[in-house]
């Protein structure tokens, strides 16, 4: 037994190593479980119906036996509890089951059944508190030293910026490169929408302003009047994740306003790394300080969403994607096939003229063209640039 402990642990340091944590860290916050002893942290809550000698119902044994196979737990300190140790927590499972509403997913963290979502606050070792007080400039006085909440409690009662992200590991990361930072276990788990007897919230009740989003305790109590926020959460291509990412930025976002806070987005570019310990391992501890200098608040961050394209620019029929290094457009290949093309480059690129073109080859083969604009009188400019016939009809709305 020994030796599958020694041989998990080393195991489990090194993923962590892996995603810039610092040793100390893990050997604080996480511990190997393995064989029925994962049932202990999970599934611990008086609200699990059990059987009259108390042993666990038959069918959430069979929905967990897969943690039996082992892996690594990790949970914090409770800002709530006097900072004392947090049974909540997450489960890696070695060999994760599958999600039941979406088949082709697996769960990739347990976290305590029936327990409500809290968040992660990692016990941090003086040397990385040192760091993170140099780099925001808050000092660190003999009281803090001597205070039972150590670090957190110093983050609190200092107003010390925060960075909230999606995963413990990536907190981890955030706080070894200077950070303090706070996790949460989904996008979603920062906040709460208030439900009825059943869980549910209908049209009519959100229609009645019933079921309003709160922020879970944990994060409203470090929303506290002045202090500066950060989210920096994953990023992703697929366009449905990527809007419910928005949508769940920007809520928790206005939530953490309303309490007081300055709320700023940091938002990873796209590429390989997923997440922000994916990043700093990929670029470097200075990049992601320079995209942390650079964030911008929530308001100019929503802002910015609407200038941006909802979907990835898709491959070209031939298969290849186009990347210019040139100030003029000049003459694009236009996809056969497509049936929407969307064209987006700086005022003074070409754009006009490269459509002008494309206008003249339609007319050649025949086709109609249809100029919508927002602006008569630009309506009536591109049509004299196209060599179009400016038909416009005035449309009244009337109640």
């Amino acid at each position: 037994m020994r030796i599958i402990e020694s041989d998990s642990q080393a195991k489990h340091l090194q993923e962590w190593l892996n995603s810039c944590v610092d040793e100390e860290i893990f050997h604080l916050n996480v511990k190997s479980l393995f064989f029925t002893l994962p049932y202990e942290y999970l599934l611990y809550s008086p609200k699990i119906s059990r059987r009259n000698d108390g042993r666990l119902r038959d069918r959430d044994l069979k929905k967990y036996q897969h943690i039996e196979l082992g892996d690594w737990w990790c949970s914090g300190v409770d800002p709530l509890n006097q900072y004392a140790l947090m049974m909540w927590g997450c489960f890696k499972p070695d060999q994760p089951r599958r999600d039941r509403q979406k088949i082709h997913k697996f769960i990739k963290y347990e976290h305590p059944y029936r327990e409500e979502t809290r968040a992660f606050f990692l016990i941090v070792p003086n040397r990385i508190w040192v760091k993170v007080s140099l780099r925001c400039g808050i000092p660190i006085t003999e009281e803090d030293l001597q205070h039972p909440g150590g670090f957190w409690h110093w983050v609190w009662q200092h107003n010390v910026p925060v960075t909230i992200v999606e995963g413990v590991k990536k907190a981890g990361a955030l706080l070894t490169a200077g950070y303090a930072a706070i996790a949460i276990s989904g996008v979603n788990a920062g906040y709460r929408i208030s439900t009825d007897e059943y869980g549910t919230v209908t049209c009519v009740e959100r229609s009645r302003n019933i079921g309003k989003p709160s922020l879970i305790p944990d994060l409203k109590h470090f929303a506290t009047q002045g202090r500066f926020v950060n989210i920096c959460f994953d990023q992703d291509n697929k366009p449905e994740t990527v809007q419910r990412v928005r949508t769940a930025i920007s809520l928790m976002g206005w939530l953490l306003v309303n309490e007081g806070c300055s709320l700023r987005v940091i938002d990873l570019p796209l590429g390989a790394s997923k997440g922000v310990d994916d990043f700093i391992v990929a670029k470097g501890k200075p990049a992601f300080d320079a995209l942390y200098n650079t964030a911008v608040t929530l308001e100019l961050w929503e802002i910015k969403l609407l200038t941006l394209l909802t979907y990835p620019p898709a491959m070209s029929a031939t298969g290849y994607a186009y990347a210019l290094n040139q100030r003029f457009l000049g003459q694009l290949l236009v996809p056969e096939g497509e049936k929407l093309i969307i064209l987006k480059a700086h005022k003074g690129t070409g754009k006009t003229e490269w459509l002008a073109t494309e206008v003249a080859k339609a007319y050649d083969q025949g086709q109609r063209v249809l100029i919508i604009t927002h602006r008569i009188q630009l309506s009536e400019a591109l049509c004299n640039r196209f060599g179009v016939n400016c038909d416009r009809s005035e449309v009244t709305c009337q109640n």
